[in-house]
């Protein structure tokens, strides 16, 4: 998704000479081309997270239009609030693209994981909350960010992420991207844990349960539509995140039903539990550690569906 990210800003500043890219002195290797090409509208502030989001604040209230590229666990608790007064408060239209989100610095420890910038990003208001899966869904958020001109953050992973859709993703991005359709359960995922859950809708339809798969890209705000739509028609109902289960993506869909009194027979939030990730390892350990690999989300799923039989 970096790649995407280079390649759709640098299109975007050939449309529009407003469009800017700030950094957080990351993002080496995959910058260089912009800085070649467009040169004084490239901005590497350094490793200074709260003068890095008021700089891109400063450039929105004079006109441009920045996207502000840094590490997530960073930029988000370094940043916060500045991110709430001088980008939220004054409405500019910032674009944070936040690198990292969940284990993708896994090896690295609970400084570098990015565990609660969703819930975060989701108690500011005036702010757009993205999370795409893949390449595709990249895109198809930088372009409706840009296009909405509001504040806006976005979460990305680190690596190279597999592409997921088979082809494009239509901008904007307002609704939830159907990937399956079944009748027994509904798996509700974003970002880039989107890939296991793939892998879960087809091992729980090996074993005989009918699967709706969506991939959730915009968790603020949130399909309510297809939320409900799926609380409806499903007996169980789940979410998947990289992220802890305090207000991410699960929380809103529980904070939805609860309110329009409308919770299926099983309804769980597969995240990070209450804690800090205290074991070192890759994104793939630390994702089976905490039970969300496809094998044993999937197992507990299962039982979870069948309970309810």
């Amino acid at each position: 998704m970096r790649s995407t990210f280079v390649q759709t800003i640098s299109r975007l500043a050939r449309e529009d000479s407003k469009v800017m890219l700030v950094i957080g002195d990351t993002g080496f290797s995959v910058m260089e081309p912009f800085e070649a090409e467009f040169g004084p509208r490239f901005v590497n502030v350094g490793i200074a997270e709260q003068s890095f989001v008021s700089f891109a604040a400063g450039l929105a209230a004079a006109g441009m239009k920045p996207f502000a590229y840094n590490v997530v666990s960073f930029m988000t608790l370094r940043g916060a609030e500045q991110i709430m007064l001088d980008v939220c408060y004054q409405e500019n239209p910032v674009i944070l693209v936040g690198v990292g989100g969940g284990f993708a610095y896994g090896p690295a420890g609970p400084t570098h994981h990015a565990l609660q910038d969703v819930a975060m990003m989701r108690a500011f208001p005036n702010l757009d909350v993205y999370c795409p899966a893949d390449p595709a869904e990249m895109e198809a958020v930088m372009l409706t960010a840009y296009r909405r001109q509001r504040p806006a953050y976005i979460r990305i992973g680190r690596s190279v992420d597999a592409p997921i859709h088979a082809g494009g993703v239509e901008a904007p991005v307002e609704r939830a991207i159907p990937l399956a359709r079944g009748t027994d359960a509904a798996i509700l995922a974003c970002g880039t844990i989107l890939r296991e859950a793939v892998q879960v809708q087809k091992l729980l339809e090996e074993r005989g349960c009918s699967v709706t798969l969506y991939s959730m890209p915009r968790v603020r705000p949130l399909d309510e539509e297809t939320v409900l739509a799926c609380a409806g028609r499903h007996r169980a109902v789940f979410t998947m995140e990289e992220h802890g289960v305090t207000g991410g993506l699960g929380s809103a869909v529980a904070e939805l039903l609860a309110e329009r009194r409308q919770c299926p027979a099983v309804f769980h939030r597969y995240g990070v539990p209450d804690s800090f990730a205290m074991v070192t390892g890759s994104r793939d350990y630390q994702l089976d550690y905490f039970g969300l690999s496809p094998q044993k989300a999937a197992e507990d799923m299962w039982k979870r569906w069948e309970s309810a039989l």
